[in-house]
């Protein structure tokens, strides 16, 4: 297979998620096929390389009631010169989403993204920017018609006004977020979408939440800039449906699985039931539904239950493959599902401490740990295949537990942490999430608690 059809594969099944790094940084010649619009001024792209915004050919999750369209890629990208109230119209060139802006480098950051720059502000100083504007179009698919629809942002530095065919919808903000755009979308139109993106440091965002527009003027330290994690479209039931927040908790000591949901949107006299269907490689394994519940029976907005079962196929550090799937159902009072959430990847097993000794699935353990830059270093680093690649590597000289090297949670220490976590799981690594120091908050400030 040749690297440009390999590459072109990569595109239909991952959405552009690492491919459009390394169109620009591997590969800066090759042909990808796709839509841009025109009458937009735009740098012209280089000979073969294209901006492709074609929603069929990006990463899909879809269930009956709601789907998830990874919206990486090439996207219209510029500096914002001037106070970001207007969408620009002209002066257009292209980066990539996800990204950090480039022009900050130092003995750990590195750029791995090639930005095509447009002759208006071809000299501009990037490292010194602090706003700047994003751009793609996006084509609602016909069937979200009736939908709940929504962008979301999985990892931000750290502000983003959102806007539709040039009217703002509302505004997302650091760490993560989702923004309902629903009333700006014409389900089967082709429509533009359009990111004000402010790098703010932490204090700034907080005071956005109260006051936009002195926030949007504020300036700081925030050394990884952007859109710094995946970008998607998201449609799910206007009614009762599943939260975000669904956690699979295993126990190999107790021979015991946990679900949790969020669920929201319930009617208060109603009631509802969760089943968790579990699968492995599409085979369906088992089931476990919850006992009827309403809404006075949550616990902040979450339904738990648990019940006794345990695999035969435990995942551990020789064992990465042994993972199932989950997929959560919202069911009513007839059992009929109201919402089907995407399918959930888990390993069963169990970490635990006894004393000094550390335990995986009963057995004890000597770690070999070493910090992990990956997430410091480039969005190329912090990728699926790059994360895979370095713990590879690490785990061939004897390494079993890396632990990210971050010392601060504020805006810009970090780019998304998602596609690491994945490769851990897919390698057989066990990783730490460093604790953030103390002194880099605010104790003296009147809410520091």
């Amino acid at each position: 297979m040749s690297r440009e059809r390999a590459v072109v594969d990569v595109i239909v099944r991952m959405g552009g998620v690492t491919l459009m790094l390394i169109v620009a940084v591997v590969f800066p010649g090759f042909s990808v096929t796709g839509q841009e619009s025109s009458g937009t001024a735009s740098v012209a792209l280089p000979g073969g390389v294209r901006a492709v915004w074609d929603l069929d050919k990006a990463y899909h999750e879809t269930t009956p009631t709601r789907e998830r369209i990874c919206i990486n890629g090439l996207w219209r990208w510029q500096p914002a010169l001037a106070k970001g109230d207007q969408v620009p119209a002209t002066a257009w060139g292209y980066f990539k989403v996800p990204g950090c802006w480039p022009g900050i480098v130092d003995y750990l950051q590195q750029d791995s993204q090639t930005i095509f720059t447009h002759p208006s502000w071809k000299d501009t100083k990037l490292s010194g920017i602090s706003a700047a504007w994003y751009q793609r179009e996006i084509s609602i698919p016909a069937g979200w018609a009736g939908r709940r629809i929504a962008i979301s942002a999985e990892y931000i530095n750290s502000y983003a006004a959102v806007y539709v065919d040039g009217k703002k919808s509302g505004e997302i903000r650091f760490p993560a977020g989702e923004l309902d755009i629903t009333a700006a979308c014409q389900p089967g139109a082709k429509q533009i979408l359009s990111l004000y993106v402010v790098a703010m440091p932490l204090k700034a965002v907080m005071l956005s939440f109260s006051d936009t527009a002195s926030s949007k003027e504020a300036r700081g330290s925030v050394a990884r800039r952007g859109l710094c994690g995946d970008v998607y479209l998201i449609s799910r039931p206007t009614g009762a449906c599943i939260a975000d927040e669904v956690k699979v908790g295993t126990s190999v000591r107790n021979g015991e699985i946990t679900i949790t949901a969020g669920v929201k949107n319930i009617e208060g006299s109603a009631q509802y039931a969760l089943r968790a269907d579990v699968s492995e490689q599409g085979r369906n394994i088992t089931s476990f539904t919850s006992k009827p519940f309403q809404a006075i029976g949550l616990q902040d907005g979450s339904i738990a239950f648990s019940t006794k079962w345990k695999p035969d196929k435990l995942w551990d550090l020789n064992t990465p493959s042994n993972k199932y799937e989950v997929q959560f159902s919202l069911l009513d009072e007839g059992r009929k599902p109201l919402d089907t959430f995407q399918p959930i990847p888990f390993g069963f097993r169990e970490l635990w401490i006894d004393g000094r000794d550390f335990y995986l699935n009963g057995t004890r353990i000597y770690c070999f740990a070493v910090p992990l830059d990956s997430a410091q270093v480039s969005t190329a680093a912090a990728s699926y295949e790059g994360a895979c690649e370095t713990m590879r590597r690490l785990k061939s000289t004897g390494v079993n537990l890396v632990y990210t090297h971050n010392y601060g949670c504020e805006p810009g220490t970090h780019v998304s942490f998602a596609e690491i976590l994945r490769a851990a799981d897919d390698v057989g690594m066990l990783l730490s999430l460093s604790q953030p120091h103390f002194s880099r908050y605010n104790w003296k400030a009147a809410d520091a608690e």
